[in-house]
């Protein structure tokens, strides 16, 4: 008995040290087994299950709480549709042409022996690629004092959703959109490089930006003679407009002038061809001694007054009451 003690001893240290290599086995897959992915859009994404897969009877996929995959049959969502691939042999997730929207969680659940396991959760993050180049604008402050520049730029992204900034001016880094720089007249031209970047890709542009009181001596030239030539044509637009009011409204009181003299001149010209010696007659005239032309008697010019007359009778000698 005293000789066999060593020998069962011996036998719980291996199956112990067995066991205990089995859960470091496991601990180590399980650690690093990648729980947050980065992808971009149209990319294709493995979920790993990031457990051992022998003696699993139950394995299943879910994405918020929804059951989209299991080992018998592929639970298709209209999100998901014919993009899903579960792996029977690792029960890994493959989820192809990724969207925005399949960004989230997604959750392993499986069973071992009838007895339910640890529950692996997947952080997947799809992010928009960046396919543009970012803009870049500055300007600068020529400081006589001790000949340096200040320059102020600033960096723009087409789209800036998830998108960081950062500036590499020389061997130094900053972040951030904008930038404060002070370089100097002896530094020669000296390179500032914008980069955007997310978690997937990144885009650079880079500006030459040289110290000079030249470069602030030609803007200031430059400005004053755009400031010039904008004030001397809009100068000369208004001569132009002056001018051709005036000459439009010159003709046509020249017209208008005219108009009127042939006006008065057609209507008082009116003559009786029988008479050569009759004087231009009005129009009243002209109309009142339509057929041959005689004399015009004077007379009373009232109405009244040409009635009475031309009813004026001689006094009757009859008796009787003459009735008219």
């Amino acid at each position: 008995m005293a000789g066999g003690r060593p020998c069962c001893l011996s036998f719980v240290l291996a199956c112990t040290s067995v066991l205990l290599l089995g859960v470091f086995i496991q601990d180590v897959e399980a650690s690093s087994c990648q729980r947050v992915i980065h992808k971009k859009v149209g990319d294709t994404v493995e979920l790993p299950s990031c457990l051992p897969t022998e003696g699993v009877t139950v394995p299943q996929w879910k994405y918020g709480g929804i059951l989209i995959a299991d080992k018998d049959k592929h639970i298709h969502e209209n999100q998901f549709k014919d993009r899903l691939e579960l792996n029977s042999m690792n029960f890994s997730l493959t989820v192809k042409q990724l969207t925005l929207k399949d960004s989230g969680n997604y959750s392993f659940l499986s069973e071992e022996n009838d007895t339910q396991r640890t529950t692996v959760i997947i952080s997947l993050q799809v992010h928009e690629p960046i396919t543009k180049q970012p803009t870049v604008n500055y300007n600068s402050t020529w400081h006589t004092s001790n000949e340096s520049c200040t320059v102020f730029l600033e960096c723009r992204a087409a789209s800036d959703s998830g998108v960081d900034y950062k500036w590499t001016v020389r061997n130094q880094t900053r972040s951030g959109s904008r930038l404060q720089y002070i370089i100097s007249a002896q530094d020669g031209d000296t390179d500032f490089t914008c980069t955007i970047y997310n978690l997937v890709t990144e885009m650079s542009v880079s500006k030459t930006v040289t110290c000079s009181n030249h470069t602030q001596d030609f803007l200031t030239f430059g400005t004053i003679l755009i400031l010039s030539v904008v004030g001397g044509g809009c100068l000369i637009m208004v001569i132009i407009v002056i001018v051709v009011c005036v000459c439009y409204c010159k003709q046509r009181q020249s017209g208008s002038d005219a108009n009127e003299l042939t006006v008065y001149a057609d209507i008082s010209e009116v003559a009786i061809n029988d008479e050569p010696t009759s004087k231009p007659c009005s129009v009243y005239e002209t109309i009142d001694n339509r057929g041959t032309p005689h004399p015009v008697t004077p007379g009373p010019q009232t109405v009244y007054d040409k009635i009475q007359l031309s009813r004026v009778r001689k006094a009757s000698v009859s008796p009787y009451q003459e009735i008219s």
